[in-house]
């Protein structure tokens, strides 16, 4: 209630007051009467202005739980939007893991191959050295075959 609408009631219940003793001091019914009605319109005013606050502090509360509930929506939004971000997040880590696995995983099929092919490498210059070998030794001994048959084919014509 305001303070005008205060003052305003305070004057008409004094105004019926004086009216209504005035009447019955004097006699005067029409007084009297006129007294009684600004009582009624004082406490009609004092019941509006009772309503008007009471439908402006619901229009406040209203106001208030309006604005709690877009906070609520707010925050339910930022905190999906948050979930959201952090699903991402992990997800971009997930991915990162595993490209590092994968290329962990090449690296390591790699240096097996690297490591098999260096293998097959030593065994065929092993097979080339034993090869080499074998040649010279079967050529060492086709020449000392040779040397012998020679000496034996001198010997046979010498005799």
């Amino acid at each position: 209630m305001s303070n005008s609408g205060m003052t305003s009631g305070l004057a008409d219940r004094v105004k019926s007051v004086a009216k209504q003793v005035a009447g019955t001091l004097i006699g005067s019914d029409d007084l009297k009467r006129e007294g009684e009605l600004h009582r009624d319109k004082a406490e009609a005013e004092t019941d509006a202005a009772q309503l008007e606050s009471a439908a402006e502090q619901a229009q406040r509360k209203a106001a208030v739980a309006e604005r709690k509930a877009e906070v609520d929506t707010e925050r339910q939004r930022l905190a999906a939007e948050t979930a959201a971000d952090t699903r991402e997040q992990q997800i971009e880590r997930e991915q990162r893991s595993e490209q590092r696995a994968a290329e962990v995983e090449a690296n390591r099929r790699a240096a097996a191959a690297e490591q098999q092919a260096d293998a097959q490498r030593a065994a065929l210059d092993r097979q080339e050295r034993q090869a080499a070998s074998e040649r010279m030794r079967a050529e060492s001994d086709a020449a000392r075959l040779e040397a012998k048959a020679r000496a034996l084919e001198a010997d046979g014509r010498t005799q």
